[in-house]
């Protein structure tokens, strides 16, 4: 049975997954805001919050996921958006409450362009 938090865990390891694989050390913490820490090749630390979704929904003639973020006290460096289907993950500098990203955002280009972005 799939429910919020194993989503989120799934999430979470498919950004990490991403990460390592673009040579982003990663680790994993249990802190409120924050999923992941990163240590980049310039020697920066990053912290993640991870929003992970494996259920699009249609709106307006397109196809969306949505994801929300219930803390805006305690916030990451970098908010990570995962695509539990595709397993594509995109990076975004912030988030409001509720973020909604069109199914067909989420692409190879997409992800290396924001890791680079974000990481590099």
């Amino acid at each position: 049975m799939t429910t919020t938090e194993t989503t989120g865990r799934a999430g979470e390891y498919l950004v990490a997954y991403r990460l390592e694989m673009a040579g982003i050390r990663t680790v994993h913490v249990n802190m409120s805001g924050h999923d992941l820490w990163c240590h980049t090749p310039s020697g920066r630390i990053i912290s993640v919050q991870v929003k992970a979704s494996a259920s699009p929904a249609p709106q307006d003639g397109r196809v969306y996921y949505s994801f929300y973020n219930n803390n805006t006290f305690w916030q990451a460096n970098v908010f990570a958006f995962a695509d539990l289907v595709s397993g594509y993950v995109i990076f975004e500098p912030t988030m409001s409450k509720r973020r909604k990203i069109q199914v067909d955002a989420f692409t190879q280009e997409q992800m290396l362009s924001s890791i680079a972005r974000f990481f590099y």
